[in-house]
């Protein structure tokens, strides 16, 4: 179902963190999220065609911490490969 958000949401439906929604972006969720925020007038129905988000667009620092994490571990492991070569 297609929504626009007019009032920031916060909490947790379904498993999702719904302070990830940014307020007049519209965004294409399931029929229990989009339900909940037009019933709390946090959105709105949309009968646009044009391209919506799926999912809310932020990089949080949680996932900025796993890529930092992953990059390490690629570094680590490239160093050890270099020491291992004659």
């Amino acid at each position: 179902m297609r929504i626009r958000i007019v009032r920031r949401p916060v909490g947790e439906v379904d498993g999702v963190d719904l302070s990830r929604f940014e307020v007049g972006a519209v965004y294409d969720v399931n029929a229990s999220i989009a339900t909940y925020l037009m019933v709390g007038g946090q959105a709105e129905p949309v009968s646009d065609t044009a391209p919506a988000r799926i999912v809310p667009m932020n990089m949080t620092t949680e996932i900025r911490n796993r890529v930092k994490h992953v990059t390490q571990k690629a570094a680590e492991v490239s160093r050890r490969n270099k020491r291992r070569q004659p």
